[in-house]
C-alpha cells in the first residue's frame, strides 16, 4: 500500500488526536487517583499542614473530589513568600503571566487569523488541523497582512506585559530585602569577596580597606588553608554515617533473632503435653525442648548481644580502594568505626589549635553592621589590578557555600569557565544526533511517501502510526532532557561557582539554551527537511520554496508536545508517583537508620527551579513562535499553563518546603522574563525567513512582510536592551533611597520612644552612637544550639567603645581587634567578645537531650555563630551517632560502648519495633529543635 503526500498530511490530525486522547486518559486516571489518595496520604499530599513550625503551616483544604481546586486557586499567593520564599511566589506569578499572554493570544488569533486562513481558501487537499495553518493562504499572499498586523499588536502587548511584570518584580524584591523577617538575617549583611590580593588577606588590612562602608564592618572571616582538616573531617563524617548504619543493622539483627527465638518457644509451649503432676511436666518440657525462662529477656549486656548476634554475623566491610571490589582487608565495622572516629576526633582537635598560622586562600566573608553597607561594598570597583576582588557575592548564607570551590585563583577560575563553556558547546553539538532522530520520527508519515523501507510503519493498524509519530517522540525527547541537567550541573561545579544557588542559576541558563536548540530548533528543521528530502535530491531549485511551506507543518509535533507537557505534566506533578512509591517502601529500603527515617518521615520535598523553569520557558517559547503560524497552539498553551498553575500552586502551598539558603530573591524570574524575548526573536526571524523564501511566488508582498519583520525585530532588541539597563541594577542591589528610608523610620521611632529630640541638621544615620546601639541590640539575645556550649550574654567591651570614638587611629583599632579575637587561633575576627575556645562545638554532657529555641524579638538582628563562615572542618563537632531505642535495651549497651571510646551517641527520639522497623519522633538530638512535626 503506497502513501501519497496528501494522505501523509491528513494523517497529522490523527497523530494529534491520538496524542490528545492518550494524554486526556492519563490526566483522568492520575487526577482521579490523586483525589482519592489526597485524603488518605497526608504525608505525601498535605505535609505542609502539620510538619513545619506552626507559623509556616498551610491551611487544610476542604475534603471532596473537586473542592480543593477553587480553594487552591483562591488561596492568597502572597502567603507563599512567607512560607516558601520569593522564588516560589514569582514562579507562580510567571505562570499567571503566561496564562494572561496566551489567553489574549487565544482570543485574538482565533477571531482574526483562523477565518483568514480558512474562509474562501481552497482546502480540498487539507483536512483537520491542516486547514488552520500559515501555508493555506500562499495563493492569496495579500492575506498575510492580517498576520503582520497581529504580530505587531501581539508583540507590543507582550512588551507591555514584560515591562509591567518587571516593575512588580523590582518592587517585590525590594520589599522582600528590607522586610523585617529578611533584613535581620545575617546573610542580608554579609558579602563574599574572592580573589583577594595577598596584602589584604588578613583581618587588619581588610577591615581598614572596608572602612568606607556605611555603618562599618562587624566581622570578617578569612578563608584559610585547612585542606588537611577538610579531608579528616569528611572521613569522620563518612565513618559516623557508616557506624550509624552498622549499629542499626546490628540492633535489627538482634531484635529479629530474639523475636525468632520467642516465636519458636511459643510454638513449643503449645506442643507441651499436659501432665498430671509436676515431675512429669518438667520431664515432658525437657523432652520437647521448651524452656519457660527463654521467654524472658535477660538484662541488656554485651554477652546478651553477643549471644543473639555472634561474631561471624556482625556487620563487616573491607578497607581501602580494593575493598570496593571485594579484595581489601575485612574488618568488624563497628569496632573499626569506633577507633577511626576516636582517632580522627583527636587529630582534628589537634589541627584546630594551629588555625591562626594557616595561609589564606584568597577569599573572605565580610559582615557589615548595616544591610546597605553590604550592598555598597558589593557594588564597588574594589581593586586597581585586573581580576583581583572582581567577584563579590551578596546575600551569602553559610549553608549555601560550596567550600571546595573557594580555593581557586582568578586565572584558574576563568580558565575553568572557558573549559566549561567549551564543553557545553561541544555537548550541544553532540546532542544533535539523537534529537534529530526524534524529529524525524515525528514526521514518519512524510517519510513513508518518500522512503519505501519505512512504509511498514504506516501500513500498521490505525493506532500504531499515530502512537509512533505522536506519542513516542515527545516521550523520547523528555527522557533525553531528564538526563541533561545532571551533566550541566557537573560542568557548572567544575566552573568553581562558590554557591549552590548560583550553580542552579547557571544550570538554568545552560539548560534553557539546550532546550531551545535541541527541543525546538533542531526538531523543527529536521522535521521540515525530512518532509522535503526528495525535492532536495531531485529538484533543488524548488526545494527552497517547498521548505518554506513545510516549516510551519512542524507545529503538529509541538501541538502534541504542549499537550503532553500540559496535561500529563500537570497530572504527574499532582500524583507525585515517585514520592508515592517511596512512601510504601521507604521504611524497608530508605529508613534503615534513625537519620534516614527522619529524612523520609519528616523532611518535605523541594522544587529545583533551575531545571523546572527552563521547561516552562521552553513551552512559552514554542507558543510564541507558533502563535501566528499555527494559532491552534494558543488555546492549547493557555490550557496547559492553567493546569500547570493549579498543580504547582497546590505543591507550593501544601507539599514543598523550599530551603531558605537556596533563595535567590527572584533571580529566576528575571531570567524567565528575559527568555520571553527569545521566543519573540525566533518568531520574528522565522516569519522574516518565510516571507523571503516565498519571494519567488509573491515578490512584493513577501519582501514587504520580511522587511516589516526585521523592523519589528530591531524594535524588540532595542526594547530589551533598554529594559535590561533600566531594571538590572535596581533588581540586583538594594537602592540607597529605600535603605535610608527604612533606617530613618526605625531611627525616628526609637527617638520617639526615648523622648529625645534631635535637631534636623544633626540627623546622621551612621553616627557612632547609633552603631553602638546596633551592637547592643544584636548581642542582647543568644540562641543556644544543642550539642554546643551555651554562650554567655555578649556585650560591647571597652575596646569596642574606644574603636567607635572619633579620631581613633587604625593601629589602635587593630590592637583592639586582636585583643577581642582572643588567642588568634580562630580563622576569623569579631567585633564582640565571644568564647575563646576554637572548638566551642564540643558536646556538653550537662545539656538536656532536647533544647527548645528561645524566642527572638522581630526587631532584633539575627545572632550569627562566630564560626558561621569558617569551614565546617574547623569547628563543627562530631555528629552524634543516632541509634534506635530497641525493646531489649541493646541500644544502651552500644551507647555506653561508644562513649567509652570517645564517640558521642544518643538514642533520644528514635525507636525500633520487634520487626526491625525504625520510627522517629523528632530531628537528630544533636540538632536544634525548631518545632513542628506534629504526627
Amino acid at each position: 500500500m503506497s502513501i501519497n503526500p496528501s494522505k501523509a498530511n491528513s494523517s497529522t490530525t490523527k497523530t494529534f488526536l491520538t496524542s490528545l486522547i492518550t494524554n486526556l486518559g492519563i490526566l483522568a486516571v492520575e487526577v482521579g487517583a490523586f483525589t482519592v489518595l489526597k485524603q488518605r496520604l497526608g504525608r505525601i499530599y498535605t505535609p505542609r499542614t502539620y510538619l513545619p513550625p506552626p507559623d509556616k503551616r498551610s491551611n487544610e483544604l476542604p475534603p471532596g473530589v473537586w473542592r480543593w481546586i477553587p480553594a487552591t486557586l483562591n488561596s492568597p499567593a502572597e502567603e507563599i513568600v512567607h512560607k516558601n520564599g520569593l522564588d516560589a511566589y514569582l514562579f507562580l506569578r510567571f505562570l499567571k503571566f503566561l496564562i494572561a499572554i496566551f489567553g489574549v493570544f487565544w482570543i485574538s488569533t482565533w477571531i482574526v487569523l483562523l477565518p483568514v486562513e480558512v474562509a474562501g481558501v481552497d482546502t480540498q487537499n487539507r483536512t483537520g488541523l491542516d486547514k488552520y495553518q500559515w501555508g493555506n493562504v500562499a495563493s492569496q499572499p495579500e492575506r498575510y497582512a492580517a498576520h503582520i498586523v497581529m504580530v505587531y499588536l501581539l508583540t507590543c502587548f507582550v512588551l507591555y506585559m514584560v515591562r509591567r511584570e518587571m516593575f512588580q518584580f523590582v518592587h517585590m524584591r525590594h520589599q522582600f530585602l528590607i522586610s523585617k523577617s529578611h533584613s535581620r538575617l545575617a546573610q542580608a549583611r554579609t558579602v563574599l569577596i574572592t580573589n583577594l590580593p595577598d596584602e589584604l588577606a588578613n583581618d587588619h588590612d581588610l577591615r581598614q580597606f572596608c572602612s568606607f562602608v556605611p555603618g562599618g564592618v562587624e566581622r570578617i572571616w578569612i578563608y584559610c588553608d585547612s585542606r588537611d582538616l577538610n579531608k579528616k573531617f569528611e572521613a569522620r563524617q563518612k565513618a559516623c554515617k557508616t557506624l550509624e548504619s552498622a549499629s542499626s543493622k546490628l540492633i535489627r539483627a538482634a531484635t529479629k533473632e530474639w523475636a525468632r527465638r520467642q516465636k519458636a518457644q511459643h510454638k513449643l509451649a503449645k506442643k507441651v503435653r499436659k501432665p498430671k503432676d509436676v515431675e512429669k511436666a518438667e520431664r515432658y518440657a525437657q523432652e520437647d525442648g521448651f524452656d519457660a525462662n527463654a521467654l524472658i529477656a535477660p538484662p541488656p549486656s554485651q554477652e546478651f548481644l553477643g549471644d543473639l548476634v555472634p561474631e561471624n554475623k556482625r556487620p563487616k566491610h573491607r578497607l581501602g580502594v580494593l575493598g570496593k571490589v571485594g579484595l581489601g582487608r575485612k574488618v568488624d565495622t563497628i569496632e573499626w568505626c569506633k577507633e577511626e572516629i576516636s582517632r580522627l576526633n583527636n587529630e582534628i582537635e589537634e589541627g584546630r589549635r594551629t588555625l591562626g598560622e594557616r595561609k589564606s586562600l584568597g577569599s573572605a566573608f565580610v559582615q557589615c553592621n548595616l544591610q546597605i553597607g553590604a550592598h555598597v561594598l558589593a557594588q564597588c570597583v574594589s581593586y586597581h589590578e585586573p581580576l583581583l576582588m572582581g567577584d563579590k557575592y551578596i546575600e551569602v548564607s553559610p549553608k549555601d557555600m560550596i567550600w571546595s570551590n573557594l580555593d581557586d585563583n582568578a586565572y584558574e577560575t576563568r580558565a575553568r569557565y572557558i573549559v566549561s563553556l567549551a564543553a557545553t558547546v561541544g555537548l550541544i553539538i553532540a546532542w544533535a544526533a539523537p534529537v534529530a532522530f526524534v524529529g524525524t520520527i515525528s514526521n514518519i508519515d512524510g517519510l513513508c511517501s518518500r522512503l519505501p523501507w519505512v512504509r511498514w510503519v504506516c501500513d500498521a493498524p490505525t493506532p500504531v502510526p499515530g502512537i509512533i509519530s505522536g506519542v513516542l517522540p515527545p516521550v523520547f525527547l523528555a527522557l533525553l532532557m531528564i538526563v541533561l541537567p545532571f551533566i550541566l550541573r557537573a560542568l557548572a561545579w567544575f566552573e568553581c561557582i562558590p554557591r549552590y544557588s548560583f550553580l542552579e542559576v547557571s544550570v538554568y541558563k545552560r539548560y534553557y539554551a539546550f532546550l531551545v536548540i535541541h527541543g525546538f530548533l533542531i526538531v523543527t528543521l529536521s522535521s521540515a527537511i525530512t518532509s522535503t528530502i526528495t525535492d532536495i535530491i531531485t529538484n533543488p531549485t524548488t526545494a527552497v520554496e517547498n521548505l518554506s511551506r513545510r516549516l510551519p507543518d512542524a507545529s503538529i509535533f509541538f501541538l502534541t508536545f504542549i499537550v503532553t507537557q500540559g496535561l500529563t505534566g500537570a497530572a504527574s506533578a499532582l500524583i507525585q508517583l515517585g514520592s508515592l512509591i517511596l512512601h510504601f517502601i521507604r521504611k524497608w529500603f530508605l529508613g534503615r537508620t534513625p537519620r534516614q527515617a527522619y529524612g523520609v518521615t519528616f523532611l518535605m520535598p523541594s522544587a529545583n527551579f533551575g531545571t523546572v523553569l527552563p521547561r516552562i520557558s521552553l513551552l512559552a517559547t514554542i507558543g510564541l513562535v507558533y502563535s501566528v503560524l499555527s494559532p491552534i497552539i494558543n488555546g492549547l498553551a493557555t490550557v496547559a499553563f492553567f493546569l500547570l498553575f493549579i498543580a504547582w500552586k497546590f505543591l507550593l502551598t501544601q507539599v514543598f518546603d523550599q530551603p531558605t539558603e537556596s533563595e535567590t530573591g527572584g533571580q529566576y524570574f528575571y531570567l524567565a522574563l528575559s527568555n520571553i524575548f527569545v521566543g519573540l526573536y525566533i518568531e520574528q526571524i522565522g516569519l522574516a525567513c518565510l516571507f523571503f523564501l516565498n519571494a519567488p511566488s509573491a515578490p512584493k508582498t513577501s519582501l514587504a512582510g520580511g522587511i516589516l519583520m526585521i523592523v519589528l525585530l530591531i524594535v524588540t532588541v532595542l526594547f530589551q536592551i533598554l529594559m535590561h539597563r533600566s531594571f538590572y541594577p535596581i533588581s540586583e542591589y538594594l537602592p540607597m533611597s529605600l535603605a535610608t528610608k527604612q533606617m530613618t523610620e526605625r531611627y525616628k521611632k526609637q527617638l520617639t520612644t526615648t523622648q529625645y529630640i534631635l535637631p534636623e541638621e544633626e540627623f546622621d544615620l551612621f553616627d557612632r552612637d547609633r552603631l553602638r546601639g546596633i551592637l547592643r541590640r544584636r548581642t542582647k539575645f543568644v540562641r543556644p544550639v544543642l550539642g554546643r556550649r551555651a554562650r554567655p550574654e555578649l556585650k560591647p567591651d571597652a575596646d569596642d567603645q574606644e574603636r567607635l570614638k572619633p579620631g581613633k587611629s587604625s593601629d589602635d583599632k587593630a590592637d583592639a581587634t586582636k585583643r577581642r579575637s582572643g588567642s588568634g587561633d580562630s580563622l576569623h575576627s569579631t567585633a564582640v567578645t565571644a568564647s575563646s575556645s576554637s572548638v566551642s562545638a564540643t558536646p556538653n554532657p550537662e545539656l538536656p537531650d532536647i533544647a527548645p529555641p528561645q524566642p527572638m524579638d522581630e526587631e532584633e538582628e539575627e545572632y550569627l555563630d562566630e564560626h558561621a563562615f569558617d569551614h565546617p572542618s574547623t569547628y563543627v563537632a562530631q555528629p552524634w551517632i543516632w541509634l534506635p531505642k530497641d525493646t531489649l535495651g541493646l541500644s544502651g549497651v552500644l551507647l555506653r560502648e561508644f562513649k567509652a571510646a570517645g564517640v558521642e551517641a544518643s538514642d533520644v527520639g528514635s525507636s525500633m519495633d520487634t520487626r526491625g522497623t525504625v520510627e522517629v519522633e523528632r530531628n537528630p538530638p544533636d540538632e536544634e529543635w525548631a518545632g513542628g512535626h506534629d504526627r
